[in-house]
């Protein structure tokens, strides 16, 4: 029989009845609930765009999306890309040189996503 604490998760998470997990092992559940846990978001490398039209933005964001990227609204250490458009302002700019943060143009983005290929 699984412990409390898995016997908890279990419930509120896997398709098993109470009759399922009673007859589990500590082993067998915990082997079931880690091959089904969700990517944790914070492990994705984010993206910020800036400077962009708000229809361009969401078409962006939903390519970024679309490549496991986590869109951000805000420079901060943990970004891994600003992508910039003609309309940057320059804080969010001066902030991610600041930080050593990839800025990339839309142009520049799209590529990334097509190839793989970050410019220098």
């Amino acid at each position: 029989m699984p412990s409390e604490k898995l016997t908890r998760i279990l419930k509120a998470r896997s398709p098993f009845s109470p009759e399922q997990i009673e007859a589990m092992t500590d082993a067998e559940g915990w082997e079931w609930v880690y091959s089904h846990a969700s990517p944790r978001k914070e492990k994705l490398p984010s993206v910020c765009f800036t400077g962009f039209s708000q229809s361009d933005k969401d078409a962006l964001s939903a390519l970024a999306t679309g490549a496991h990227l986590r869109v951000v609204g805000s420079v901060n250490k943990s970004l891994s890309f600003l992508c910039a458009g003609d309309d940057a302002g320059p804080a969010k700019l001066a902030k991610a040189k600041e930080q050593g943060i990839a800025i990339l143009t839309q142009a520049e983005f799209v590529n990334l996503l097509e190839t793989g290929e970050i410019p220098i």
